[in-house]
């Protein structure tokens, strides 16, 4: 564990904003601004914990996660409503005390309201992780953004955090460094470093990661990362360093299916093509006139397929739909345009209302796809 106060290893991180930040700043914002909504107006309290804060700015001006999370609230359409029925904690951890004291500079700047309580904390985050979990009997719904300086992080920990609660976790997975680490523990060039691994993976299993090819070896981390700590849903979207090979991996973890659906919305809105990867080399104050336009191709065969097997409701193909990575408004244009060829039918689907009637889809008589 690292000392409180301990020194930022890597102070020259302030002097650069890339593509890759704005994303991870964009995913946050966008997550964010439909997670409070969904739990402010019944919650009673909310909270939104930044495990390695830092200072909250770019030495550029652009802010960082713990800024971007509390204006997102602050700047919210349905803010006065949301504040009038819940309390919103922001817990900002930070090991470095410089780092913490210029984010309480940052952070002294805004003006809170009632309802709105900002607590920046010097320290180890898993430490303060673990004391929460153990001397808590029932969490607040939390949004949790682990974000470290190294790949270290404690699987067991993050487990007893989502289970503690109405919690999501959004975890910076630094794969080219875990993927030296697995490399140089299974060489045996490092020996000690497997007892970190396993403390990372909670097991031995992480010697199982052993794909030919970099971005499979990270799809087989991410899977196994999920699986250990025990998340219904995981969602993720590589980051591409300038060799455009894959830098780190951004993890969202969930157990309920509504934050699985708006994460998938909020990256397929940083990566409209449905590659689920951003490049660090995209210049992050570019305007893009015309975002790349999704392939319909995967979704109308995934559609097709469905409904050859057996007929199938709306709200049956809406829940298959969810472990896939399209979103449902392409699924509903994909079933208009089948239904317009004569591919499908349906029956109950009249009207602009035709998907709430829940109607029954089968492929049509007229014309059928190999």
């Amino acid at each position: 564990m690292m000392a409180r106060g301990e020194a930022d290893s890597n102070p020259d991180y302030w002097n650069e904003y890339t593509n890759l930040q704005q994303v991870k700043h964009d995913l946050i914002r966008c997550y964010l601004g439909g997670w409070f909504a969904k739990l402010g107006f019944w919650a009673g309290r909310v909270v939104y914990l930044d495990t390695h804060s830092g200072r909250g700015k770019y030495n550029s001006g652009e802010l960082g996660s713990p800024l971007v999370a509390l204006d997102t609230l602050l700047n919210h359409r349905a803010r006065h409503r949301l504040l009038s029925t819940s309390e919103f904690v922001f817990l900002f951890i930070e090991r470095d005390a410089e780092n913490l004291e210029r984010l309480k500079r940052e952070l002294a700047s805004r003006q809170l309201p009632r309802n709105v309580r900002v607590d920046p904390h010097c320290g180890d985050a898993f430490a303060v992780i673990d004391d929460i979990v153990r001397n808590t009997k029932a969490l607040a719904p939390a949004f949790v953004f682990v974000d470290p300086y190294g790949f270290k992080i404690p699987a067991a920990t993050l487990r007893a955090l989502l289970r503690a609660g109405r919690v999501e976790l959004f975890i910076n997975v630094i794969w080219r460094e875990l993927d030296m680490a697995i490399s140089q523990a299974r060489s045996g060039l490092k020996p000690g470093m497997a007892a970190t691994l396993t403390e990372v993976f909670d097991g031995e299993e992480w010697r199982d990661i052993a794909a030919p090819g970099l971005d499979e070896r990270a799809d087989q981390a991410v899977r196994l990362l999920a699986s250990k700590l025990g998340a219904k849903w995981h969602t993720y979207i590589r980051m591409l360093g300038d060799n455009d090979r894959t830098r780190y991996v951004l993890l969202h973890l969930t157990n309920h299916d509504e934050g699985r659906d708006l994460m998938k919305d909020c990256m397929w809105k940083v990566a409209p093509d449905g590659g689920y990867y951003a490049r660090k080399s995209v210049d992050p104050g570019q305007l893009v006139l015309i975002s790349p336009t999704p392939d319909p191709a995967p979704p109308r065969q995934w559609a097709v397929e469905r409904l050859r097997a057996q007929p199938r409701r709306w709200h049956e193909l809406q829940e298959d739909l969810r472990s896939e990575l399209w979103r449902e408004p392409q699924l509903k244009a994909v079933i208009r345009e089948l239904r317009k060829e004569g591919v499908i039918s349906a029956s109950e689907y009249e009207g602009t209302s035709s998907f709430k009637a829940d109607p029954w889809l089968r492929l049509g008589t007229t014309r059928t796809e190999e």
